[in-house]
């Protein structure tokens, strides 16, 4: 085993590095999705018993079935709050007899209009007991809270399959805590194929003519009288809002993207909840530290969720560097990709090892119990002083101008050839005055949002330098063998030549950022 003898001196580097590998720009963008769990994706219809079904185009197959559901969820209803059902169902023709949990959208969170889009996942088991891993899924929602039956729904139903679309008409009748619950009758129109979504959209326009009304509700929400109200509501910020309602809505929008990502972090490997639930804890503890003025002490609260943030980080920096490297290597020659292999199995394992240790911290009491605690919190700010009168556009203006101001300084202060470390330093700076100025939009509109994308703009230049510092650093510091380090040093030499262009372009992004014309509304 020996480092990479390429490793030694700039020079090595010269001339070494194929074109395609040039001006990669940073891995903190979305990385595509990886889902491991299908999709439901349905519009669903109210409709009076006697509705009577328009055409809706050639039927390619029809059958009936009956269905027998038994949903369960805690007492106080703690999944449906966040809109995720669970239950137990066994079709009478056989072709379902088990246990599915419906991750839907969290109050709150935008929705793709009257299309219900929900992940599914399935597993089998007696209908006595939740099964354990479905249970475990849902750990962060419940929070220990148990599960228990809450009521059966019993389905007629009536399926044609229209092209890619499913079209359901179903019957349905219920009971809840043993007394007879409300009947009713409910279409749905479900795409079971790529490219369905004009089809969804043109059989869904059939049926609103012919007088069919769209519902996103459940089954089990129509059965107890809809949904119950959420445990965490994002309240409106209006101009002459005061400063409590602006910490309420600072926190509360974190804490539900956070809680909806959880169920997804636990089913599969996917990168996009990592990322959503980072960037949830990150712009949590941001938005605690810019709003300290107006809070009693919160640095416990903000130390828990570095911890969180930690765990996430660990995963998400070894999916962007795993996807980073990956690129680079498929424009190498074929026998430098052989050679090569070795380094992507390194990062793989440790993924491997780093989200069974993110997994291992969602289960533990302490990560339930700062969930608990993000709840409370967002519910009832901690406000220093409960009857501060100010106006949250007053508090708005002056914690963004402090935010940038502090940004500012920092940038005036570095070295005209300034390290990676201060440029780092630089865009956490960015990062917080962006998620100051974004707290405005509900206030100043355009006027924050113009300022917010331009530090962006900083922050995702910079971005794209310390992925290429965090690239050559773990490459540097791994053990490989021979032919495996002569390609790392290769890769080393392109993570260079990015990182060249990325101090190139950062300048220009700050300079459009401190636009005078962009901070007008912090006066």
């Amino acid at each position: 085993m020996m480092s990479p003898p390429t490793l030694r001196g700039s020079r090595a580097c010269e001339g070494a590095v194929p074109s395609g590998l040039r001006g990669a720009r940073s891995g903190y963008a979305r990385l595509a999705a990886m889902t491991e769990h299908p999709r439901e994706r349905e519009v669903k219809f109210e409709v009076p018993d006697d509705f009577d079904l328009p055409p809706l185009g050639r039927a390619v197959e029809r059958s009936s079935v009956k269905l027998h559901a038994r949903y369960w969820d805690t007492a106080d209803r703690r999944l449906l709050r966040w809109g995720h059902t669970l239950r137990h169902r066994h079709a009478s023709d056989g072709s379902e007899d088990g246990w599915t949990l419906k991750v839907g959208v969290p109050p709150g969170a935008p929705t793709a209009g009257a299309i219900l889009d929900r992940q599914e996942v399935d597993e089998p088991g007696s209908p006595d007991e939740p099964p354990a891993r479905l249970a475990a899924l849902v750990l962060g929602t419940v929070r220990g809270a148990p599960l228990e039956p809450i009521a059966t729904i019993e389905t007629d139903r009536d399926v044609l399959h229209v092209g890619t679309v499913e079209v359901s008409d179903d019957r349905v009748s219920s009971s809840v805590d043993g007394m007879a619950g409300p009947s009713f009758r409910q279409i749905e129109i479900e795409a079971k194929g790529p490219g369905a979504d004009p089809l969804l959209a043109a059989l869904s326009r059939r049926l609103i003519r012919a007088g069919a009304k769209t519902t996103t509700a459940a089954k089990l929400e129509t059965v107890l009288g809809g949904r119950p109200e959420p445990e965490v509501v994002i309240p409106q910020l209006r101009s002459k809002a005061r400063v409590d309602v602006l910490v309420a809505y600072a926190l509360a929008r974190s804490v539900i993207r956070l809680i909806g990502e959880d169920p997804k972090l636990r089913a599969g490997a996917d990168a996009d909840p990592v990322h959503d639930a980072r960037v949830a804890t990150r712009r949590l503890r941001s938005d605690l530290k810019t709003l300290e003025p107006y809070l009693v002490p919160v640095e416990g609260l903000r130390e828990e969720l570095g911890w969180l943030g930690g765990l996430l980080g660990a995963v998400r920096d070894l999916d962007v560097l795993i996807e980073r490297l990956d690129a680079r290597i498929r424009q190498l020659p074929r026998p430098d990709r052989t050679a090569a292999a070795p380094i992507l199995t390194m990062l793989k394992d440790e993924h491997e090892r780093r989200r069974s240790e993110l997994l291992d911290g969602l289960g533990s009491v302490r990560y339930l119990t700062l969930l608990d605690e993000l709840i409370e919190t967002s519910r009832t700010p901690p406000m220093n002083d409960p009857t501060d009168r100010r106006r949250a556009r007053r508090a708005l203006r002056k914690v963004t101008r402090k935010a940038w101001r502090r940004t500012a300084r920092a940038v005036d202060r570095l070295e005209p050839s300034p390290p990676d470390a201060a440029l780092h330093e630089i865009r956490k700076r960015a990062k917080r005055a962006r998620y100051a100025a974004e707290l405005g939009r509900e206030v100043f509109g355009k006027r924050a949002m113009r300022l917010a994308q331009r530090l962006a703009d900083v922050q995702d230049e910079l971005g794209a330098l310390q992925d290429t510092v965090v690239a050559e650093e773990r490459l540097r510091s791994s053990q490989l063998p021979n032919d495996s380090a002569f390609v790392a040093g290769m890769l080393v030499c392109g993570e260079r030549a990015a990182r060249a262009e990325a101090r190139g372009r950062w300048r220009p992004a700050w300079k459009a950022a401190r636009s005078k014309r962009l901070r007008r509304w912090l006066v």
